[in-house]
């Protein structure tokens, strides 16, 4: 079984590759030889003074290339104000400040663990591939963490972007994230003084922060724009109302959550589009109604050619990237496996450390 690192990864995968891949797995999900599992995160109590431990699990298969890729967060969780918004904090609680993100690989020829490796995607950079206007060339980036440091590269890998005006609440972060990009990509990439110097000219608005509250202004939606966020709670309903073209990630409103708790008060959490569910003395399922955006296109009909992309460079369209799903590691999972192997990047470890000699 081959054991990759972020490092590794990096220098050899292209974004163009990455976004090929999952081109591909998109049009295979829509004429149903892939398969997706839609995430559950189960939170519980955790002995960190920090905050709650939270699972979270997706899977999905392809085909071709025969694979199945799981992707799982092992993570400590905070929520706190800043500012007057609700932000959701990942505590690295693992051995040296780290964090843990894995996805696992497995052949569905020989049933047998192929790969481990921290996982990567860039869904928002297809989903722009076929929403933002092809002339782009001003990007307004929020947020200065690693969705971020994804989320520049692959969108300039899209669209013909020459200014990145990246805006982030904590200056020393923002200074920190524009040196290390600006290497990266041919375009000019600087530090925004406020939102709204971010969004001044922006083409195409991404937000890629840890705020459980808006980010976009609705009075900055204007014909042309392109918008996508990691988070709905970024943009908001009145926001995401003004969108002339709108496009979900898939057809499930959230993930599954099933929150624990112990005494009479339990827990509090807060999911990805911001549920607060107060957790019993028991575990339970976390249940919401529906949002009226659920009923727009998914991302995988969008790539298919069932639904138009952007049709007039004066429409607004919007990615919302309603929640991860396990597709995304499979397609790249795949790639990354393929590529690595072929270079001979990675370690190789006993495959037979993971099987067994009886039936489980």
């Amino acid at each position: 079984m081959l054991i990759l690192s972020n490092e590794e990864i990096e220098s050899f995968l292209s974004i163009n590759t990455c976004i090929d891949a999952l081109e591909s797995a998109y049009r295979s999900w829509s004429k149903g030889t892939a398969i997706n599992r839609p995430r559950t995160d189960l939170v519980i109590p955790s002995s960190s003074e920090s905050g709650v431990y939270a699972f979270k699990s997706m899977e999905a298969g392809l085909y071709d290339p025969p694979i199945v890729a799981m992707r799982i967060n092992s993570d400590i969780i905070r929520w706190n104000n800043q500012g007057g918004r609700v932000i959701k904090t990942k505590i690295p609680s693992a051995p040296g400040e780290k964090y843990v993100g894995l996805v696992m690989l497995f052949s569905t020829v020989t049933g047998e663990p192929l790969a481990m490796f921290p996982g990567v995607a860039s869904s928002s950079a297809l989903a722009a591939r076929y929403l933002a206007r092809e002339d782009a060339s001003t990007l307004a980036l929020f947020g200065s963490g690693w969705q971020a440091g994804s989320h520049l590269p692959a969108m300039c890998a899209v669209r013909p972007i020459k200014r990145v005006n990246v805006f982030s609440p904590t200056k020393a972060n923002l200074e920190a994230f524009v040196k290390e990009l600006q290497p990266k990509v041919s375009a000019e990439v600087r530090a925004a003084e406020s939102p709204e110097a971010a969004v001044r000219d922006a083409d195409i608005i991404a937000t890629t922060t840890n705020s459980l509250s808006r980010v976009v202004n609705p009075d900055w939606v204007k014909a042309g724009l392109h918008l996508t966020c990691v988070r709905v709670p970024e943009l908001g309903d009145e926001t995401i109302r003004r969108i002339d073209r709108l496009v979900i990630h898939a057809h499930q409103h959230a993930p599954k959550n099933f929150i624990a708790g112990y005494g009479e008060e339990g827990i509090e959490a807060h999911d990805a589009i911001d549920i607060i569910g107060k957790g019993p003395a028991h575990a339970h399922e976390v249940k919401v109604e529906h949002p009226f955006w659920l009923s727009a296109p998914a991302l995988k009909d969008l790539v298919s050619g069932k639904v138009s992309g952007r049709a007039s460079a004066a429409e607004s369209t919007c990615f919302l990237n309603n929640i991860g799903i396990g597709l995304q590691f499979a397609a790249v999972g795949a790639a990354v496996f393929n590529e690595a192997k072929a270079k001979g990047v990675g370690r190789e470890i006993p495959t037979d450390w993971f099987l067994e000699t009886v039936h489980p």
